[in-house]
């Protein structure tokens, strides 16, 4: 898509409408010449952006890549993730020099499976308690002198 700004419009009206008499609108020729003339035009716009971000902007861009902020990774780059994670458990492995397919799991079998992971999860949980317990007992030892 091009868009020239006016008054530059006036120059495509110029130059690159008598070439639509001879030339599809997609042509690669005047393709090119329209991204070449929208470069021209454009191109104080593009510098007069570059001056102030150079010169009002600066201080803020140092400022932000020095404070080491780390951000959580957004919705979308963690929607993509799990996409690429579901799509890859998806894939036939290869085990020797055979593909290994995955049978479909009945419902019963996986909720065996759920049941061993909610048991897993709560040995975990009860180590995690154990050990908050233990540090505790530590940090009153090393308490107060």
């Amino acid at each position: 898509m091009f868009e020239f700004y006016p008054p530059t419009n006036l120059l495509q009206l110029l130059f690159l409408r008598p070439l639509r008499l001879f030339l599809p609108s997609r042509h690669p020729f005047l393709q090119r010449y329209k991204f070449a003339l929208l470069r021209v035009t454009h191109a104080p716009f593009v510098i007069g952006v570059t001056f102030f971000e150079q010169l009002f902007c600066a201080k803020n861009t140092a400022d932000r890549t020095t404070s080491g902020v780390l951000r959580p990774p957004s919705s979308r780059s963690a929607k993509v993730a799990a996409k690429r994670a579901s799509f890859y458990g998806h894939i036939p492995s290869k085990l020797g020099s055979e593909f290994h397919i995955e049978e479909p799991r009945s419902s019963t079998s996986v909720s065996v499976e759920l049941g061993e992971t909610l048991n897993r999860l709560k040995r975990v949980e009860e180590d995690v308690l154990d050990m908050k317990a233990m540090l505790r007992e530590i940090l009153d030892k090393l308490g107060p002198k």
